[in-house]
């Protein structure tokens, strides 16, 4: 009988429900609430630990499967990812990828509308040792290009190369301080002001202009 009732424990608690009720990030272990117990420290499932590796740890609060190989709960895996009333999911369009932060910030792609969006209430960096490059034509398909727009103040420091025309559109100011050096053309309201411009009328040497009537 005293068999029977510890067979039957140990299937009870072979896959439990539970709680995330403590996180050691230092540790990288977690204690989980299932019923009346709470466990030991337990490692959690992630997505890779490897060569490659993955950071993202569970949160207190959070729903988990409490997996315990032969039944027993101190040698056990939490399994997370179950949405629950406390943390529902935060969408249903079904061809949303999405990942919602506490601070507010949302990454996500729409893979229905091949749209990739960020909303970040922070900064943003990119370090790269080598180049980095941002090319909106298809290369395979030799597609127009699109564009970019850029909605802010832009500090580039470094130099800049321009393959490619540059306009600015009118009522707006260009302002620089530093030398400017031109080779070729410049023309102002369609008139050329370039060192090859000329103009009649005009003699070399000590002639006098004639003096104001």
């Amino acid at each position: 009988m005293n068999n029977a009732a510890e067979l039957l424990r140990l299937i009870h608690n072979l896959v439990r429900l539970g709680t995330i009720a403590e996180v050691d990030h230092q540790a990288a272990r977690v204690r989980v609430k299932s019923g009346d117990m709470l466990t030991t420290w337990l490692q959690w499932l992630t997505l890779r630990a490897g060569t490659t590796l993955d950071w993202d740890p569970p949160t207190i609060g959070e729903q988990v499967i409490l997996f315990s190989p032969g039944g027993d709960p101190a040698s056990g895996v939490a399994l997370t990812g179950l949405f629950s009333t406390a943390h529902p999911a935060p969408t249903n369009a079904p061809t949303l990828w999405r990942r919602v932060f506490p601070d507010g910030a949302v990454i996500e792609y729409d893979h229905g509308a091949s749209h990739l969006a960020a909303t970040l209430p922070g900064s943003a960096s990119i370090y790269a040792q080598a180049d980095v490059t941002v090319t909106t034509a298809s290369a395979l398909t030799a597609t127009a290009a699109g564009g970019a727009t850029i909605n802010a103040n832009v500090v580039i420091n470094g130099n800049v190369t321009l393959n490619g025309n540059l306009s600015q559109p009118s009522g707006k100011t260009a302002t620089m301080s530093g030398a400017v050096h031109f080779k070729g053309a410049v023309t102002s309201n369609g008139k050329d002001i370039s060192s090859s411009h000329t103009h009649d009328g005009v003699q070399r040497g000590g002639d006098k202009t004639e003096g104001v009537s």
